[in-house]
């Protein structure tokens, strides 16, 4: 069986409440192996959804971090190198071609390496760099569990932004884990945005027409309302509670449907279509991604924000080796982070 513990705390809600942990890394192992690659997954289809204006280079939030999201990281990471201010001088890896954190990299005074297994995403956001930044960045296509032989050398930190969500199975996110701490010096911090089901996650009031409910009574922003729609919409016909993959092929056809039949209007899928994508996700419930990072030997801080809805399923975390504290701290959000975040500048 899995060495892994069970929840603390029970998940609410009709399809998650009172199932058991899986063995994953027994007698499904075989099945988890023959998913598609990351790679694979990613269109140009799904990169252009997320564009919400080419000219400026900026993303649609929740698919991408938003300003506040983009401070807490670079809050997290200045923070890994005390007595150091800008330019920081420091070797940054950044899992992806993420532009946002591409940026905060570059502004710290980083060199930075990209480090992307999908060509399509790395030709689409080749350019989308600040000037200057070609003398501080290098682009590498490589899968993540090769990284070690990418770079030849440890580095200073490593930055992502859903890279685990497109890890297909708990044993690979434990590898992938491993890889990464053994690629960051003694102390180095491993940074992340993660979608994961929080304890007491309320299901009923994120099911797909509830979400259209709250979105024309004006309780919902088109990013928190579309981006909520992908992931938990259609949860209970989308998502596998054994392998814990969210298939979103199912997701966006049942929402194309929808549209049809006049349950969506023509500006709300099109809200929703922002956040299209017809790969896979592996979306865990929050206590087996925090143990998968203990079992790493990695302690952690989840940063905590206010102000958008997806903060909660979506933290940001700041993992270090050489802490094996079992109970994370909080990182708190910039000052009146109450104050809903801007859509804009990714």
């Amino acid at each position: 069986k899995s060495s892994l513990p069970q929840p603390e705390t029970p998940l609410s809600g009709p399809l998650i409440s009172g199932i058991p942990l899986p063995d994953f890394l027994g007698k499904r192992g075989e099945k988890e192996r023959a998913r598609k690659p990351m790679a694979v997954q990613w269109d140009l289809k799904a990169l252009r959804a997320r564009t919400k204006d080419a000219g400026r280079r900026t993303l649609h939030e929740a698919g991408s971090p938003n300003r506040d999201e983009l401070d807490l990281y670079g809050r997290f990471l200045a923070g890994a190198f005390p007595g150091r201010k800008p330019p920081l001088k420091k070797h940054v890896v950044v899992l992806g071609m993420t532009p946002g954190l591409r940026r905060l990299a570059c502004r710290l005074g980083c060199r930075v390496t990209c480090v992307d297994n999908s060509q399509a995403s790395i030709d689409f956001y080749r350019d989308w760099n600040p000037p200057g930044s070609p003398e501080t960045e290098k682009i590498v296509q490589a899968n993540w569990v090769d990284l070690a032989q990418s770079l030849g050398g440890r580095v200073d930190a490593v930055l992502g932004d859903g890279v685990f969500g497109n890890v297909l199975s708990v044993g690979q996110h434990g590898k992938l884990l491993r890889v990464l701490k053994a690629c960051v010096a003694a102390g180095g911090p491993l940074i992340f945005r993660k979608i994961l089901i929080p304890p007491s996650f309320p299901l009923a009031e994120n099911e797909a027409g509830r979400l259209v409910e709250r979105f024309r009574a004006g309780q919902l922003t088109e990013a928190e309302f579309g981006f909520a729609m992908r992931m938990w919409g259609t949860f209970e016909h989308a998502y596998d509670p054994e392998t814990l993959l969210l298939d979103n092929a199912v997701v966006f056809r049942r929402y194309e449907r929808w549209r049809g039949d006049g349950r969506l209007s023509d500006r709300e899928h099109g809200i929703v279509e922002r956040y299209y994508f017809a790969g896979l996700n592996l979306v865990p419930p929050r206590d087996l991604w925090e143990s998968l990072l203990h079992e790493a030997g990695l302690g952690f801080e989840r940063g905590s924000l206010s102000g958008r809805s997806w903060y909660r399923y979506y933290p940001v975390y700041c993992c270090r080796t050489g802490r094996d504290d079992r109970r994370p701290r909080d990182r708190r959000g910039p000052r009146g982070g109450g104050k809903r975040s801007r859509e804009d500048a990714r």
